[in-house]
């Protein structure tokens, strides 16, 4: 039997005004925390699905489809400062096609197998160059070491040349990654979010997000998110990969952060 929660926190502060709280939001749920409403659903708030996406996700399609090819997959690893995922979908005698998705960006590419060996396979691959920052990839397949060593030039002088070393990488989703595994394991609390400072109720938001591999733009959130050896940058919108769980607890640490915004003097007493 469904129960409407309606969970109220009296806050007062140095003789204030109460001032309402992220609490006042009545929720129903079932005793087994499946979802059954939320103030905002982070699965339908924002735009429709990119073009850009929808091509990421024909380009998942055909590697779900390649899960044991040595060479369809995922290599991901530094590219400069930033992680990059050079994702190949398809490999033919010559040719080649695949995408790449590195700080909040996702440019296609095509391009062509120039040797190829019993150990190694070498790649030459040209982004759109419908973008200033656009250029091309001499890319070196290990077949044994499962690495791929490369090259990145740009087809215009706007930034120098990269070099760099992937590793095939299989993508999993994770539910015991980052600081707080729990919000996406099980229904959080009230107790669980009252008393955390902004930038960490931000976190636990932005791990949800990390685990289906959502590629940030934010420089802080990027730099701390590629430095953590179960992170892939798989996409730019993950939203419907998201579940009800994870749903409903960012429906909750979004209202505490707009309430520490809010209320800043008072968070917390």
């Amino acid at each position: 039997m469904k129960k409407i929660l309606w969970l109220v926190m009296a806050l007062t502060a140095c003789g204030r005004p109460r001032t309402e709280t992220p609490s006042e939001v009545t929720e129903a749920r079932d005793e087994n925390a499946a979802i059954v409403q939320v103030a905002r659903d982070a699965r339908t708030i924002g735009p429709e699905k990119s073009p850009e996406q929808k091509l990421i996700d024909e380009a998942i399609e055909k590697i779900q489809a390649n899960p044991n090819d040595a060479i369809i997959g995922y290599w991901v690893g530094m590219f400069g400062k930033n992680k990059i995922n050079i994702a190949l979908a398809e490999l033919g005698e010559e040719h080649a096609l695949g995408y790449t998705v590195c700080a909040g960006n996702f440019r296609p590419i095509t391009g062509k197998v120039t040797k190829r060996t019993d150990t190694t396979i070498e790649l030459f691959m040209n982004e759109p160059g419908t973008d200033p920052y656009d250029g091309h990839f001499e890319l070196v397949i290990d077949l044994a070491g499962h690495t791929v060593r490369g090259t990145w030039s740009p087809f215009k002088p706007t930034v120098g040349k990269k070099t760099f070393v992937l590793t095939k990488t299989q993508y999993a989703y994770r539910t015991d990654t980052g600081t707080y595994p729990e919000a996406s394991t099980r229904l959080l609390t009230e107790a669980d979010v009252e008393n955390l400072l902004e930038e960490e109720l931000a976190m636990m938001r932005n791990e949800i997000y990390a685990r289906h591999g959502y590629s940030f733009k934010e420089i802080e959130e990027r730099r701390h998110f590629d430095a953590q050896d179960w992170y892939i940058p798989m996409g730019l919108d993950i939203r419907e990969k998201f579940t009800d769980i994870e749903v409903q607890n960012i429906d909750l640490i979004y209202r505490y952060e707009e309430y520490y915004q809010a209320s800043y003097d008072d968070y917390g007493r």
